[in-house]
């Protein structure tokens, strides 16, 4: 990839800029407990998000990666699970160490900055907020009735016209965001924060892609190329 520093920055959250599976999981046992279900470990939560709120519902009532849940069934554990989430998603979600510096750096730089996330935007926005990083950002993109989620490209690009145009990349720690970044013709970023729950994006990257471990390595490997 080239790496001159773009006019844009996206970024996803879950997984990338903040750790929100704790969260995630109280939301989804408590929904399971109204279905009768027992409680699933936080690391088992933590391998089914990524696909946005109706495929983690499908898995959390399936207990199957590929699972497809009852419709009805589905529809309602979507409602329980907004209602739980809504009090309770930011109560132990936290930034991953560095990513409140590399946002205000970024901030103060002249690089334009955007959240591209499958959470549905109440719950981000939201979340955002409260952390304190929403004031870092020129956009932040959700999940909407009238969105594609990634790894559709469309809410790159909408990001990207959002912010008047211009070289972009994406940062992100799954498949969908790298496919989203490629099918938008976008360098894409790896940042692998949360371990190894089955999907190592350094596994499926390319080798100009990079991949972090850290935000404040990637930070740091921003900053030389600005400096």
């Amino acid at each position: 990839m080239n790496t001159r520093l773009p006019d844009i920055v996206l970024f996803d959250l879950d997984g990338t800029l903040i750790d929100s599976v704790p969260d995630i999981a109280t939301a989804v046992n408590a929904m399971r407990t109204s279905f009768g279900m027992p409680e699933v470990p936080v690391a088992r939560v933590r391998s089914w998000v990524g696909r946005g709120l109706s495929t983690l519902m499908h898995r959390a009532l399936t207990d199957d990666d590929d699972g497809v849940a009852d419709p009805g069934d589905h529809e309602e554990s979507i409602r329980v699970f907004r209602g739980h989430y809504r009090r309770c998603c930011a109560q132990h979600t936290s930034v991953f160490d560095g990513g409140e510096d590399m946002l205000s750096w970024l901030a103060a730089s002249p690089i334009k900055v955007a959240i591209v996330t499958n959470k549905p935007t109440s719950f981000a926005a939201q979340i955002a907020k409260t952390l304190g990083i929403d004031r870092h950002l020129d956009v932040l993109l959700g999940a909407e009735s009238h969105r594609p989620l990634k790894p559709d490209p469309s809410p790159l690009r909408e990001a990207v016209d959002h912010l008047g145009g211009g070289s972009a990349w994406m940062v992100g720690d799954t498949r969908f965001d790298r496919d989203a970044a490629i099918a938008a013709g976008i360098p894409f970023i790896g940042v692998q924060l949360e371990g190894d729950q089955g999907r190592n994006i350094a596994d499926i990257v390319d080798s100009d892609e990079p991949v972090f471990s850290s935000l404040r390595d990637l930070h740091d490997w921003l900053r030389v190329r600005l400096d």
